[in-house]
C-alpha cells in the first residue's frame, strides 16, 4: 500500500523522503536507568526535561490593550529583549526548570549563557501545511511541510542544547473528520478506494457497512462520491485502517524531514490533545523517538485517569514525554476569569500549587516518562487571548511577579531522585455514600479502581458500594466529530456508546446519548457527563445480584463491556471482588 501511495511523488516533488523508520546517530539518547528512562547527552548525565512552554516576551508595545492587560515584557526590561531572556533564564536555574518547552521564543533565549537549559521547538510541519486534512499524497504538500522545516531549522543552526523537535501541536486526529477529507483529496481519495477494493472486493459486501453516496460502484467511487457508515455495521474497521495509512504517511515524513535538516536531533512526536486514538498512536511510537502529548489532570487533586499514560507507553512502545500540563485558581493576580473551557481550576493558589505537586511527582514517579512541560511561562490576558481562553496558567502573573507557591514547589523538586511507582494491589471495594456516589470527583479512586480484563486505551471503571447497592462508575474517551461518519450528520441511535453488564440476575445494558439514555435491565443510571471525556454512574441494587442488601465480605460478580461510539473500541472487565469492611 505504501510502495504505491508513494508513486505519486514520483518526479514531482523537490523533496524526496526516506519514508523508513530510520535510526540516526542523535545529539541526546533515549537511555534507562534504576528503572526508568532518561534523556542523556553529550555530557553522559542523564536527566528528566522539566521545561516550560510559551516563554516569549508577551505583548508587542505596538499590540498592547489597556483594556484587555497582559503580560509584557517591554515594560519591565528596558533595555530589551536580551534583558528579558538573561532574566527568564535565571528565574529558571532559581526554579528548578531544565527545558525551554514549544511555542517558546527560542531566538532570543538561545545567546543566552545557561548551559543546563535545553530547548524542545514546535516547527509546526504539518499544520502550516494543513496535514493531515488537506491531501498528504500531493507532492505540493509535502514540499511545503519540508520547505516549513528546512527555513526553522537552518535558523537554529543544529545547537547543542536543542534535545529535539515537536513536528506540530494536538493535530486533529478525528476519525469522523478525517475519512470526510479524505474524500476531498484526488491522491487520498485513490488510497482509501485502493484500500476498500482490498478489505471488500465486491460492491454489495461494501455496502453491508458502508451507506454509498453519489456512487454506484468502486468506478464511480474512484473519482466521485463518498461513504458513510451505515449504522449498526463494522465499516469502522474500514476507517481505523485508512486513519493507521495516514498516521504512516504524516510520521514517516516529519521524521524524514527532521532528520534531513538537523541529524542529531530527536523527533519528539506531535503532542496529542489529551487524547488519543491507538491505530495513530501505535504508527507514532514507529517514527518519533519520544511519544509526547499534552495533557491535563482529570481531577482537581493533580491526579490521572489511570489508562491513558499506561496504555499509550504498551502501544507506541516509545518513551513518553508530557509537553503541555496546566492548573488554574479562581485566587489569582491577573483577574482570569477561567471559563472559557474545561481545562481544571481550584479556588486557591495553594491549592493550584498542591495540584502542580501531585501531578508533577506522578510524571517523574511513572518511569517511562522523560519530560514533563508546564504551560504556561504567564497568565493569559484578563479578559482572555483572542480565541477567548482566560485562564491563570502562568508561573508568573501579568505583572511579571511570581506566583511563589508553584515556583517554590518547582525549586523543591529533586529531578535526579525519581522512586518509581508500584501497582496498587485492590484490597476491596470501598463503601460510599448514595450522594457522593453521584460524582466521580467525590470518589476514593485509588481503592475503587478496577483493573480491565483486556488491555484498555479508551477508560477506566471504578466501583463502589453501599447497603442497599453497587456503584459502577465508567470514564472513557470518545472521538469527537463521529457525527461526520453520517449522512444526516447525526449519529443513530444503535451507534451511541453502550454499557453492557451480565453476571446479574438479569443481564442489563445502558445506551448513552445526550438528552435521555435509554437503559435496559435491574440498573439505574445515577449521573451522565457527555463530550470528549465522559463519565458516567450506574446504580446496580442488591437485588440485582440475589441479594437483599450488600454486606462486608460478601463477593460481587460482574462481567462488564462499555463498547465506545461507532463501535469503534471496546474494553471489558471480569470482577470478582470482596466489599471492605
Amino acid at each position: 500500500m505504501l510502495a504505491i501511495a508513494c508513486m505519486y511523488l514520483l518526479g514531482s516533488s523537490n523533496f524526496a523522503p526516506d519514508l523508513s523508520p530510520s535510526k540516526s546517530i542523535s545529539r541526546y539518547h533515549l537511555v534507562k536507568e534504576n528503572g526508568a528512562w532518561w534523556i542523556e547527552g553529550a555530557d553522559k548525565v542523564p536527566f528528566f526535561s522539566f521545561g516550560v512552554c510559551c516563554v516569549d516576551s508577551g505583548t508587542s508595545y505596538l499590540d498592547y490593550d489597556p483594556k484587555n492587560p497582559s503580560y509584557s515584557a517591554f515594560k519591565y526590561y528596558t533595555e530589551g529583549k536580551t534583558a528579558w531572556a538573561e532574566d527568564v533564564a535565571k528565574r529558571f536555574e532559581r526554579w528548578n526548570f531544565n527545558t525551554i518547552g514549544a511555542w517558546s521564543d527560542t531566538k532570543n533565549l538561545l545567546p543566552v549563557q545557561a548551559p543546563r537549559l535545553r530547548f524542545t521547538p514546535i516547527l509546526h510541519i504539518g499544520s502550516s501545511a494543513g496535514a493531515p486534512w488537506r491531501d498528504m499524497w500531493d507532492p505540493k504538500i509535502v514540499q511545503l511541510m519540508s520547505d516549513v522545516a528546512r527555513d526553522q531549522l537552518k535558523a537554529l543552526n543544529a545547537d547543542p542544547r536543542i534535545i529535539g523537535y515537536f513536528s506540530d501541536n494536538e493535530l486533529g486526529w478525528w476519525n469522523g473528520a478525517l475519512f470526510e477529507w479524505a474524500w476531498k483529496g484526488s491522491h487520498t481519495r485513490k488510497v482509501l478506494v485502493h484500500q476498500l477494493i482490498e478489505r471488500y472486493r465486491t460492491w454489495t459486501a461494501l455496502t453491508k457497512d458502508f451507506d454509498p453516496g453519489g456512487a454506484t460502484s468502486f468506478g464511480d467511487l474512484k473519482s466521485k462520491g463518498r461513504l458513510f457508515l451505515r449504522p449498526g455495521g463494522n465499516g469502522i474497521n474500514a476507517v481505523h485502517t485508512y486513519i493507521k495509512t495516514l498516521s504512516e504517511r504524516y510520521y514517516s515524513l516529519c521524521r524524514s524531514i527532521i532528520k534531513q535538516f538537523d541529524p542529531g536531533a530527536l523527533y519528539l512526536g506531535d503532542r496529542f490533545i489529551s487524547n488519543f486514538y491507538p491505530e495513530v498512536a501505535q504508527v507514532a511510537g514507529k517514527y518519533a523517538d519520544v511519544v509526547s502529548t499534552n495533557f491535563n489532570a482529570d481531577w482537581k487533586d493533580g491526579t490521572f485517569a489511570p489508562y491513558y499514560l499506561p496504555s499509550l507507553f504498551r502501544i507506541a512502545n516509545k518513551p513518553l514525554m508530557i509537553s503541555e500540563y496546566y492548573f488554574s485558581a479562581k485566587q489569582n493576580r491577573s483577574g482570569n476569569k477561567n471559563d472559557s473551557s474545561g481545562f481544571p481550576v481550584v479556588e486557591t493558589q495553594e491549592q493550584r500549587a498542591q495540584g502542580f505537586r501531585a501531578s508533577t511527582k506522578y510524571f517523574l514517579e511513572t518511569p517511562f516518562i522523560v519530560g514533563a512541560h508546564w504551560f504556561q511561562y504567564y497568565d493569559e490576558p484578563k479578559n482572555g487571548r483572542p480565541d477567548g481562553e482566560n485562564y491563570n496558567m502562568g508561573l508568573v502573573d501579568i505583572n511579571n511577579d511570581p506566583y511563589e507557591e508553584l515556583t517554590q514547589v518547582a525549586s523543591e523538586l529533586d529531578l535526579q531522585n525519581r522512586s518509581v511507582l508500584t501497582e496498587e494491589k485492590p484490597s476491596g471495594i470501598p463503601e460510599i455514600s448514595a450522594l457522593a456516589a453521584k460524582d466521580l470527583e467525590k470518589w476514593p479512586r485509588s481503592t475503587a479502581y478496577v483493573k480491565p480484563s483486556s488491555p484498555s486505551d479508551r477508560g477506566d471503571a471504578y466501583l463502589a458500594w453501599t447497603s442497599g447497592a453497587a456503584y459502577l462508575a465508567i470514564y472513557w474517551n470518545e472521538d469527537r466529530f463521529s457525527e461526520a461518519f453520517y449522512r444526516n450528520g447525526k449519529i443513530p441511535t444503535v451507534d451511541e456508546p453502550i454499557l453492557s453488564i451480565i453476571d446479574l440476575k438479569r443481564a442489563a445494558s445502558v445506551r448513552f446519548m445526550e438528552g435521555k439514555s435509554l437503559v435496559d435491565g435491574p440498573v439505574e443510571l445515577v449521573s451522565l457527563k457527555m463530550g470528549v471525556r465522559n463519565t458516567a454512574v450506574i446504580r446496580i441494587p442488591a437485588a440485582a445480584f440475589g441479594l437483599k442488601s450488600i454486606e462486608p465480605g460478601q463477593k460481587l460478580k460482574m462481567d462488564f463491556e462499555i463498547r465506545t461510539r461507532s463501535n469503534a473500541y471496546a474494553i471489558r472487565w471480569s470482577n470478582i471482588r470482596t466489599p471492605s469492611n
